[in-house]
């Protein structure tokens, strides 16, 4: 008897477990900005998170560097004021530490009246006609069911508007190939005299030089997949370290994301034993005290919005009247396959980008009517992508997509009949709310 190739699992009924003005799925920065968004604009929300922390790649990805936010206003003035009330933040990189970024958020979403539900995984979304009106999760509990009356996607690879039936990108035009994702380790025992040196580079926290720290690593017998190894210098007196590209691998897979931790973290210790033996004895006590709980993603779904940021936009720096951030991080690609080079890729060198615009549009869904998206799954091509995707970038479409969201929620209307002005008027506000906020003392919970 030959094995059958799919089952049939039978339609059950599910409980709706709450009814929410707004529900945003994806705890990373650009989830739990949106959610503050819409929480301090008066909406009931849900914020929907699979791991057991808010914060994404910032604490679940150990990336404790927060890019492309120096001269953005808003909620990113707040954490970046509350970390430094807790002597998190190195304030001259943005470097954080990451266990107080957790609490942080945690903190400043529950003051929002956020409901936030970790540990909790997207399945499915339900529509009427073009809109959203529940989403299907699974959890300890089992399978459930929210309602909302606007949602926001904040999954990175644009998870919940894939399952909603929305057109998507995934790649660079001619061969649908990702940028690859690497994963990120804590470490101890680097020496002091490295720790406290000066920054290298003028972007880069970088307490050692790229190139430097490499030769150094193979000269020990390692070659690293990625060819800049980066140790950026905490304020805990951990360093996090940035050394693996895992090349050709789907962050929409599972099988794949599990050989690329995998090897990953194989990475990681065979670099940190050559650190170990670097001359002169002073690396001799370098440990891994933990690899990150989820690998690094650079790329995923593009959902199509009803603007879409293309590479022209980059280069001549264009401006919207319905921008919602000014994006300044160039274009950044990593080598999509071991060999073009093992660092960055010759699609970083298209042509160098100008500040420019993301307008509230390409937040916006074109499939669904009640969906904004924030983060790096909005709406633009494979270059834009690779500006925008920062977490600098990533919490300021976030505030916009919730208080769009929000507003949709308040107001009955959908993306067809929004009034523009009137959410970049509320975007505002709230901007200058978080700023006043940041200036306010407050004791540390």
């Amino acid at each position: 008897m030959s094995e059958a190739t799919a089952i049939l699992e039978y339609p059950v009924e599910l409980p709706v477990r709450g009814h929410y003005d707004v529900v945003v799925a994806g705890g990373g920065p650009a989830g739990i900005a949106a959610a503050i968004a819409a929480g301090r604009s008066g909406a009931k929300v849900c914020l929907i998170e699979h791991q057991g922390m808010l914060g994404g790649i910032w604490t679940a990805g150990l990336l404790t560097l927060i890019l492309d936010s120096k001269k953005k206003p808003g909620l990113i003035v707040e954490i970046r004021n509350e970390l430094r009330r807790r002597d998190a933040i190195e304030p001259t990189r943005d470097l954080y530490d990451a266990e107080a970024m957790k609490l942080v958020l945690e903190d400043l979403c529950q003051r929002a009246g956020v409901e936030v539900r970790l540990y909790t995984r997207l399945v499915s979304a339900k529509l009427a006609g073009r809109r959203m009106t529940h989403v299907i999760l699974e959890a300890k509990e089992g399978r459930f069911a929210i309602a909302g009356d606007a949602f926001v996607d904040t999954t990175g690879d644009g998870d919940l508007a894939a399952r909603a039936g929305c057109q998507f990108d995934l790649g660079r035009a001619e061969d649908s190939l990702l940028q690859p994702m690497s994963l990120l380790a804590m470490l101890s025992g680097v020496p002091e005299s490295i720790r406290k040196a000066p920054f290298k580079g003028a972007t880069s926290g970088c307490c050692v030089d790229k190139d430097w720290l490499y030769q150094m690593l193979v000269a020990a017998g390692c070659t690293p997949s990625y060819t800049k190894p980066s140790l950026f210098p905490l304020s805990n007196g951990l360093c996090c370290l940035m050394s693996n590209h895992i090349y050709e691998k789907s962050p929409l897979n599972s099988v794949d994301l599990t050989a690329a931790s995998i090897q990953a973290r194989k990475e990681l210790h065979e670099a940190v034993a050559a650190m170990r033996t670097f001359p002169g004895g002073e690396w001799s006590e370098v440990q891994v005290v933990a690899s990150a709980p989820h690998i690094g993603v650079r790329e995923g779904r593009r959902i199509r919005g009803r603007f879409h940021i293309t590479l022209e936009d980059l280069l001549v720096g264009r401006k919207h009247v319905d921008a919602v951030t000014r994006v300044t991080f160039p274009i950044d690609v990593h080598s999509i396959m071991k060999s073009e080079g093992g660092g960055y890729g010759r699609d970083s060198a298209a042509a160098p980008s100008l500040p420019y615009d993301i307008p509230l549009r390409a937040l916006i869904a074109a499939d669904v009517d009640n969906l904004a998206m924030a983060g790096r799954c909005i709406s633009g091509d494979f270059h834009a992508h690779a500006s925008y995707r920062v977490t600098g970038n990533a919490v300021t479409t976030g505030e916009a997509a919730g208080i769009f969201a929000s507003h949709l929620a308040r107001t009955g209307c959908d993306a067809n009949s929004y009034e523009a002005s009137g959410v970049l008027a509320e975007l505002e506000a709230f901007r200058q709310a978080c700023e006043a906020r940041a200036c306010e003392p407050r004791a540390l919970v």
